[in-house]
């Protein structure tokens, strides 16, 4: 995935909770636009903070994103 795609996602409006799979398997939500930081000058690094850690991220370990689907609830 290129960093522009993630850039888009990250500065949508409405925001939509979504997740980064890496190359290594892990997953990393991104819940809030807040928890994720993308220089504007940067083309291939990107940090993500989860459960009070930080992550930094590489372009090439972005393996694919998944958007969460919003539970649709029914009407009463």
């Amino acid at each position: 995935m290129k960093i522009e795609e993630l850039k888009k996602m990250h500065h949508q409006a409405p925001f939509r909770p979504f997740q980064i799979h890496l190359t290594s398997g892990e997953v990393l939500a991104v819940e809030h636009p807040e928890n994720m930081s993308m220089p504007e000058d940067e083309k291939e690094l990107f940090v993500i903070w989860s459960n009070r850690d930080w992550n930094l991220i590489e372009a090439a370990q972005v393996a694919r994103v998944s958007v969460r689907r919003q539970s649709s609830r029914s009407a009463r």
